[in-house]
This record gives structure tokens, sequence and C-alpha cells, in this order.
């Protein structure tokens, strides 16, 4: 499996034909329909159905979207990471974030540095924020970008307030409700849900949970995912209904819509992570940029 089967895939599946994915890509059609087979081939599965009006994702098809654009943005990643390397005289800050930083805020702020700075540079990893928690204590990384941190990280680390960002109920985008501009939790309380692990996402599970307490019931989980990608991914295939800060729409989510949460209310906070010890001029300004970047969003 090339990184080029993924991108035909990706592709063909935005743009439902791949007529049209192949004159995006700039590359024959048959290239495009040949790649894909193959892919599926490696795969033992159909990711599309295909009539006359153009490509349907079967099951397989929207379960395996979110893994190809997960390793796609990844591979994007490396290479992002990899130019800070490009010049060794110039200093390195480097910056663990989230999936939605870096659309929601982090991808404007590093444009803007990069623009003001010949003598530094910023090399970037996408972490979950357990795994950004435990960079930052082994000094890893030097800037953690991540949600609401708990006390016992406030007071080990320094805490910036980046951006506020309401929580949204995530549904599959044939549920009944998917096309209600608003919801109140309450009324999916018979519904199954999706949640984020523990393990990655630290203290999302009890959120969850206190959120339907007070909607007045106790959410039926039936899975849970390692990841945001992963997450959307079972929701667009019918695994359960789930609730993420509305900025997660900024990712790729085929097969799911974002409804805003009438009631309860709950504001999610992005923030910025340092250690004291550590703190530099251009970190500050990074985190400034970071600042400026989220409340122009």
């Amino acid at each position: 499996m090339e990184l080029r089967h993924l991108r035909y895939f990706v592709m063909a599946a935005a743009e439902g034909s791949v007529s049209r994915a192949a004159a995006r890509l700039n590359i024959s059609q048959p290239a495009v329909s040949r790649q894909i087979r193959d892919l599926e081939d490696e795969l033992g599965v159909v990711l599309f159905d295909r009539d006359s009006s153009g490509l349907t994702l079967t099951e397989a098809g929207v379960s395996a979207l979110p893994h190809a654009q997960e390793l796609l943005r990844r591979s994007g990643d490396l290479k992002l990471a990899m130019e800070a390397f490009n010049s060794p005289e110039r200093s390195t800050l480097r910056v663990g974030f989230i999936e939605t930083a870096l659309p929601g805020f982090l991808a404007s702020a590093m444009r803007t540095f990069n623009q003001q700075h010949d003598d530094a540079c910023i090399q970037i990893s996408s972490m979950s924020p357990q795994e950004q928690e435990q960079a930052l204590r082994k000094d890893e990384i030097d800037l953690a970008l991540l949600g609401t941190p708990c006390p016992q990280l406030a007071a080990e680390f320094q805490v910036e307030e980046i951006k506020k960002t309401p929580m949204a109920v995530v549904l599959p985008d044939d549920h009944l409700l998917s096309l209600r501009k608003s919801v109140d939790l309450s009324e999916l309380a018979e519904e199954p849900f999706v949640s984020l692990h523990e393990k990655n996402f630290p203290g999302r599970p009890a959120m969850l949970a206190d959120l339907c307490s007070r909607a007045g019931f106790v959410a039926d989980v039936r899975m849970k995912a390692d990841g945001l990608h992963e997450m959307l991914g079972l929701v667009a295939g019918g695994a359960g209904v789930g609730v993420l800060p509305l900025d997660v729409n900024l990712l790729p989510h085929q097969g799911v819509v974002f409804i805003k949460m009438r009631k309860p209310r709950l504001t999610l906070i992005s923030s910025a992570l340092w250690k004291r010890d550590r703190e530099s001029k251009e970190l500050l300004e990074l985190v400034e940029l970071l600042k400026a970047s989220g409340a122009s969003k």
C-alpha cells in the first residue's frame, strides 16, 4: 500500500466520481480506477458502490476513510516536522498538537511566526493530549496544545487560554435529527453513544457522563475511540452518537453532521501548556500569535 492509493481513494470519496477525482489530481481516469481497485484488492474489501450516477462509499469505505485521511495527514505532518532540520543553525520550537489545532489556529500562527523569524522555526507533532503531557514532562516538546487541562496540570505547567469552543452533538448524516439546527442532549437519551478513550483523552469520558447526567440520563456508551478521526468514523458508520467540540468539524467528516447542543451548554477551552523553566522569547511570541489566531476563528 502506498500513499498514492490512499490519496486517490480520499479524493474519489470527496468527489463522488472517478472522473472528477482524476481531474482534481491531474492524472488519467483509468489510473485512478486502477489504484483504487488495487487498494480494494489489498484490503480485501469493496470501498465503493459504483453505478452510472457515480461513487458511494460502502460500509467498509466509510470505516476506511478516516484512517486513510489520518495517514495522509500524518505524512504531511512528517514533512512539516522535517523542515525544521533543513536549517540546523536555527533554533527550533517543538510543538505538540491535537488534530483540530492545525486548521483551527496553529497553521495561521505558524505562518506569521515563520514570516517574522529567520532565526527560529517550528517543528510540529500530532499527539493525543495524554501523549503531549508525557512529552512535555520528558522535554520532548516545548509547547503542548490541548483542551482544558486538569487542575494538576495547571499547577505543574504554565497554562494560557487560546480559544473557546462550544460542545456539539455529532450524528450520522442519516439520523432523524440530522437536519435540525440545534438539539437538547436529552433527546438522545435512548441512543447508543461513542466516547473518546480515557487513555488518550483524559477527562473526556467523565465530561460526557457529566453532560448526560445534567440532561437527566446515563449514557449507554457502546464504543470508545482512541482518536478523533476514529470517533468520526464510528459515528458515520452507525455505531452511535457522540459529543465533541464544534471545531472538530474542521476535520474531514463525511457521513457525519455537527448539531448545536442547546442544553446543557458547555464550552471547551483550547490551551497552551509549557514548562516555566523552558520559557523563551520565541515561545511567548508564538503563544501570542496562537491567541490572536484563535480569537479570529
